[in-house]
């Protein structure tokens, strides 16, 4: 989430009953707001939901749900900065954006690990890393267990294979 002033003015919109935008300014009458997230609590909205991540992804959507169910406002905002809430009055307006947006965060996302998978550092904390270390781990407690499975079942096919000869040669 970025800073007030770091927004591009006049960038908000609202959703008319008519289906057109019009501008609004989130932080009317509230020009100093240095902390989104708490001035966003304080006026009586609660994070409802959250997509991507702006610095990791380069773009983040988090929705914002009215306490008093005046609305939902979805917050846009990308890696530089900048950014904008679009308010809306209705869950199936915030589904139909969503579905809109949600495709540019998925391709972000595997933008990233496609990036990260090409990357010659490893970062302690990275995505990809993770993944690797958790399926070193799990290979590493299901060997033994897979070990057994398999070596169960080549056995049950070999005794399939002596029962159908032992027919076969005593009919």
């Amino acid at each position: 989430m970025v800073a007030h002033d770091e927004r591009e003015p006049g960038s908000d919109l609202a959703l008319s009953a008519d289906g057109t935008w019009e501008r609004f300014d989130v932080f009317a009458g509230h020009p100093d707001v240095s902390d989104v997230t708490e001035y966003l609590r304080n006026q009586g909205w609660y994070s409802f939901l959250r997509l991507g991540d702006a610095e990791e992804l380069g773009i983040e959507i988090e929705v914002w749900a009215s306490m008093q169910g005046a609305g939902y406002l979805i917050d846009v905002s990308g890696r530089a900065g900048g950014g904008s809430f679009l308010k809306v009055t209705t869950l199936p307006q915030v589904m139909d954006l969503l579905a809109k947006w949600a495709p540019v965060v998925q391709a972000m996302s595997i933008a990233r690990v496609v990036t990260d998978l090409g990357e010659p550092e490893i970062k302690q904390y990275g995505f990809v890393e993770s993944v690797a270390a958790r399926a070193a781990w799990a290979a590493q407690d299901w060997t033994p267990i897979l070990r057994k499975n398999h070596e169960e079942q080549e056995a049950r096919a070999r005794q399939a294979r002596r029962d159908v000869r032992r027919r076969r040669d005593n009919p």
